[in-house]
Parts: C-alpha cells; structure tokens; sequence
C-alpha cells in the first residue's frame, strides 16, 4: 500500500502549545516564588500581632497566614494541572494513523493520507483509497483528554476547562461528503463510494447510519469486504491518486 503521511502540526497548534507550556512556567515560578517571600522571608512574620493583640490585628493575622499558604499552593497546583494539559496536547499530535499500520494486509492497490486539507479549508485526519472507492477514517480524541456520554462529547482545553465539541462519528461522516463534493466537482460523470469510520477500542461509541465503528484489530477486514465498486477503472485510479497527491502536497 501506498502511504502519504503529512502528519504536518499546523502553527496555530505550535502556538497554542507554547502558550500553554509558558503560562504552565510562570504559573509554578511565580507560586514558588510567592512561596518563598512568604515562608523564606520575614515578610509573614512582620504583620503577625505581638503581645496581646486586638481583633483587627487577629484578623490581619489569620488573612496574612492563609494568603502565605492558599496562594502559593493555588498557583502551585493550577501550574502542574497545566503542564498535565499541555503534555496531553502534545502527545495528542503526534502521528497516530492506523491505516499505515496495516500496508502490508492491504496490498499496492490501496493509497493512504492522513492529516491533509482539501481546498475549501477542511481537514481530514486520513484516507484510504482503494478497489471499493473511499474509506475516510475519523479521530477520535485521546481518552486523558476527552470525555462523552452518548453523543455528547467534550474535550479539555489547554487551561483545563471542558468544551463541547462534534462527536467523532458525525464529524467523520460530514468528512465524507465533503470528499464526496470534491471529488465531484473533478469528475461529474463518476461518483466515488465514500465511507466514513472511525477506529476505537471503546465500545460505548456506537456505529450511526452514516459512519462505521471499527475496532483496530478488524480494520482490514472491514475494508477487505466493501465492495468492488464497479466503474472505478484503473484510469480512474491514476486520476485520484494524483488529486490526493496534489492536496496532501499543498497542506
């Protein structure tokens, strides 16, 4: 099987990681640092009340002590959770397509990409072109940093917050039309198959109308009992391999 692998990290994603791993830093050197003034310093010690002190100064007393411990420990606690974040994010990147895994099962007549744009700005994680057509093959979120019930799903962000995004099966599926229109607009004589996957070890996500869920071990086989889509002669094949080629180059 022929592999294209861009796996290109887009700069907005460099950026956002760096942001992170920055306010993860100051985070923990400004909690240690608070830490210090407060504990390695006489600067606590200075406002605590001598002698029999009144209400005011008891006050002031018990404010000073609790900032010397809450804050620092605060800053401390929110700087590790996001370098947590940030490490998450980071392992979240790096190259994870399965269908290069499986080069060998599939044989030369199959093509795969991952991580290219299509003109019009969409994304799509990866790609598997072969004898039954298209097979668009959906992300799924990392675990450590996803969450869903149903088909409500939710991801954290890189301060940790929850934030609702589209679930993995419809997103996959809206991938497959816009392939589906692509490829139209080259060849309106001809339409393509175009399926839509995602590959998971959870079952809690099932399978809807419009997208597979196929557990990694039965990805070949999966593939392997599409139809032969008639029609899709190897000219027809020449041509698409070069239009994949073309938009995997340009991202």
């Amino acid at each position: 099987m022929q592999v294209i692998a861009t796996n290109a990290i887009r700069r907005a994603d460099r950026l956002a990681i760096a942001r992170a791993a920055l306010s993860a830093v100051l985070l923990l050197l400004v909690g240690l640092l608070v830490g210090w003034l407060c504990l390695g310093t006489p600067l606590i010690s200075a406002v605590q009340p001598q002698g029999r002190p009144t209400a005011a100064q008891t006050t002031v007393g018990i404010v000073a002590w609790a900032f010397a411990i809450v804050v620092p420990a605060g800053l401390l606690l929110i700087g590790v959770a996001r370098v947590a974040a940030t490490i998450d994010a980071v392992l979240s990147l790096r190259p994870g397509t399965v269908a290069s895994r499986l080069a060998k099962s599939l044989g030369p007549d199959h093509l795969a990409a991952s991580s290219f744009v299509l003109p019009g700005g969409r994304r799509i994680h990866e790609l598997v072109l072969g004898p039954f057509g298209i097979a668009i093959l959906g992300e799924v979120p990392p675990p450590s940093m996803s969450r869903h019930v149903g088909s409500r799903w939710e991801i954290r962000d890189g301060r940790g917050r929850w934030i609702p995004i589209e679930a993995p099966t419809d997103r996959a599926a809206r991938d497959a039309e816009r392939v589906r229109g692509w490829l139209t607009t080259d060849d309106r004589d001809f339409l393509v198959r175009v399926y839509a996957a995602i590959v998971t070890d959870d079952r809690r996500i099932q399978r809807t109308p419009t997208c597979a869920v196929v557990a990694p071990e039965e990805l070949a086989g999966w593939m392997a009992a599409l139809p032969t889509q008639r029609g899709l002669t190897p000219a027809r094949m020449t041509r698409l391999v070069e239009l994949i080629r073309s938009v995997a180059a340009a991202g």
